[in-house]
């Protein structure tokens, strides 16, 4: 009588491996075991052209300078270089009284604020209420968004707790409660 199943036993003489062997012989295809061993792969790596992608890469994603060709495409007049300077200005000051200063002159120049929390961050230490008021909303636009998730400044928990204590506005100090409570949670 004919087998019901296809099992490549019976009469064949072949042998079926068990899982164990399969398993043992996965990963051992090739000559080398993971990109890194590989010369032709290290080659490539350590090449010029390689070296200058990568950083182009890096900078784009990290919200450095934009590769030139970029650049031309996607900021023709040179703002997003500029308020990235402006920026570097503000959190480059030596003095409390010059970071103020610059602050100010800062959203004079740039309204809207920018999606960098550790930025947002430390505008809530502003003096100036209206500044940490627009902080603060930004910061609640982006954990409704869920951008807070992943990447928080350890002094934001602290800084929300010193809003919502020493501000004057009793409206602030509850949103700086709640976007505080939702941060941990």
């Amino acid at each position: 009588m004919a087998k019901d199943r296809d099992d490549n036993g019976g009469f064949s003489g072949k042998r079926t491996k068990s899982w164990r062997e399969i398993d043992a012989g996965r990963g051992k295809g090739s000559k080398y075991h993971s990109r890194q061993d590989d010369p032709a792969q290290q080659k490539i790596e350590r090449s010029a052209s390689y070296e200058k992608y990568k950083a182009a890469a890096d900078s784009l994603f990290t919200g450095g300078e934009l590769p030139e060709g970029l650049a031309k495409t996607f900021d023709p007049e040179g703002k997003r270089k500029a308020q990235k300077q402006a920026m570097l200005k503000v959190t480059e000051s030596e003095t409390r009284a010059d970071w103020v200063k610059a602050v100010v002159d800062y959203l004079e120049k740039y309204p809207e604020l920018p999606e960098d929390v550790y930025f947002l961050d430390s505008l809530l230490d502003h003096p100036r209420e209206r500044i940490v008021d627009k902080a603060l909303a930004k910061l609640e636009v982006l954990s409704d968004e869920g951008k807070l998730k992943t990447k928080v400044p350890q002094s934001l928990d602290q800084r929300l707790k010193s809003v919502e204590l020493t501000s004057m506005d009793p409206d602030m100090q509850g949103r700086a409660k709640a976007l505080r409570e939702k941060l941990r949670a």
